[in-house]
């Protein structure tokens, strides 16, 4: 069984959600997965899908989460590809009462679960109505499979979210769970930031291998 001939990962625009702070997203009457891309975030896709077409050209498959940012993104990147495949296992990590509530009213109302956050750590802390890490990551391996099973030689193209693509990495990479939160802390990956990943066969298997040009490469920057 062999991995896609190419893969390559965009993360969604800049959205509603990207320009607030964790409180500020708690109080929108719009869910989270309900965040449009802001007039920049149109702007990124735009000159995302322009040099996606110029660098790779067409892809067999395409792929986007259930987001709505996401769906946006591909739109506008990809506005010939008519039916993508949405896919719940793409979607951002669920923050359950940390999408719907301020940490003022968390520490009135739930004080336990602030202790019980920092006492289980960040990549095991599964919020009320939400999802811990590894849970994720439980759907990321299920679409690594679904990739390996129904696509391999072809060259496909996901539009997903930040946090998601941290974990699909380290899954891929191998790395540690230290480094996974540096990175989510850091914010590594970029609005409309592009990681190309290629196959290879190293030691007589199938593997996908991270294209040095293309790791979290943005290009709009320095054009918006």
């Amino acid at each position: 069984m062999a991995w896609s001939k190419l893969l390559v990962f965009v993360r969604h625009g800049e959205s509603e959600g990207n320009i607030l702070n964790v409180d500020e997203r708690a109080e929108l009457e719009i869910p989270t997965h309900e965040y449009a891309l802001t007039l920049r975030g149109r702007r990124q896709a735009l000159m995302a899908g322009l040099y996606l077409n110029k660098e790779f050209g067409s892809f067999d498959v395409y792929y986007n989460s259930t987001y709505r940012r996401a769906k946006e993104t591909m739109t506008l990147m990809c506005p010939n590809v008519k039916e993508p495949h949405e896919d719940p296992r793409l979607d951002e990590a669920d923050r359950g009462i940390w999408h719907t509530m301020t940490k003022e009213d968390i520490e009135k109302f739930m004080p336990w679960e602030i202790k019980r956050k920092n006492r289980v750590g960040l990549y095991r802390y599964r919020p009320f109505g939400g999802e811990s890490w590894p849970q994720v990551e439980l759907r990321i391996h299920s679409f690594l499979g679904t990739l390996a099973r129904d696509y391999s030689g072809d060259r496909v193209l996901i539009v997903g979210h930040g946090n998601w693509f941290i974990l699909f990495q380290r899954l891929i990479h191998h790395f540690s769970i230290k480094e996974a939160e540096r990175r989510y802390h850091e914010a590594v990956l970029e609005n409309t930031s592009i990681t190309v990943y290629e196959e290879a066969a190293i030691g007589g298997k199938s593997r996908m291998v991270l294209n040095k040009k293309y790791d979290n490469f943005v290009p709009w920057k320095g054009l918006l």
